[in-house]
């Protein structure tokens, strides 16, 4: 039996929409207490409220939901939005860093601008939310941080080669501190999905020439014959965070419907 997450506080950025809404509503049904993090203060409200109704409707009374505000791409925010889960819920167990952005362009028509734009957001941004966390956890040695990286990541991306980069980094990110910090007890591992039913693809397709054509291409090539829905990749999250995956470290979950097989 699943032993779900009774106990624990974790802190998801990228909370308030998309795959971060879905997995902090998962972990929240799971027994979490949950500090979302988003840039939208009203949204991220929202979300809070949303996860402890559904936490109190799986019988987790014990459970508080709580909302905090920052944008991954500046250090200082990333430092204080863990100081602020840490001085509310007097710890932290679990770092999910969803928060993330997609660009799609071609080498040759990627600015500097939009370049900056998905590194700071996809890869400094995680980065330095696993050094705030690490600065926590370590010294109690225990704690577990999963990464949102991308099947991008791990196979060529066309059109989209900054944003396959700085996959690839979160994933190398996510080896090397499983590494340097398995000694302290934490864990740390990622999880790669592929195209995911998120208002960021929704984006997507509305932004394309060809809308209608593009939203077919998403499902092509999956043999599952769809694209994957934000609950899907939730379930995979908690259970990374839970005891249950106590040996999983270092690795990154592909979660992509045989896209990759």
């Amino acid at each position: 039996m699943f032993q779900g997450l009774s106990g624990k506080v974790a802190l998801v950025t990228g909370g308030s929409s998309g795959l971060g809404e879905a997995i902090v509503c998962r972990l929240a049904a799971e027994g979490a207490s949950v500090v979302v993090a988003g840039r939208d203060e009203q949204r991220t409200h929202a979300v809070a409220a949303t996860a402890l109704g559904i936490a109190q409707r799986a019988g987790h009374r014990e459970t508080e939901m709580s909302a905090v505000f920052g944008d991954v791409a500046l250090v200082a925010d990333c430092d204080r939005m863990v100081a602020d889960a840490v001085a509310v819920r007097g710890r932290l167990d679990v770092l999910v860093n969803s928060a993330g952005i997609w660009i799609e362009k071609p080498i040759t028509a990627m600015t500097e601008a939009d370049y900056d734009l998905l590194m700071d957001c996809n890869l400094k941004g995680t980065y330095f939310m696993c050094r705030a966390a690490l600065a926590h956890m370590a010294p109690r040695r225990s704690g577990v941080i999963i990464n949102l990286a991308s099947d991008s990541g791990l196979h060529g991306e066309p059109a989209a080669a900054a944003y396959a980069a700085s996959k690839a980094g979160v994933i190398m990110l996510t080896r090397t501190l499983a590494k340097d910090h398995g000694p302290d007890n934490i864990r740390v591992c990622s999880v790669s999905p592929a195209i995911f039913d998120t208002p960021m693809l929704t984006k997507a397709i509305a932004d394309a020439e060809d809308s209608e054509a593009y939203a077919s291409w998403q499902a092509d090539g999956y043999p599952l014959g769809r694209i994957g829905q934000p609950e899907e990749l939730a379930s995979v999250v908690a259970f990374l965070a839970s005891d249950e995956a106590s040996f999983v470290s270092g690795r990154t979950w592909v979660v992509d419907g045989g896209f990759t097989a």
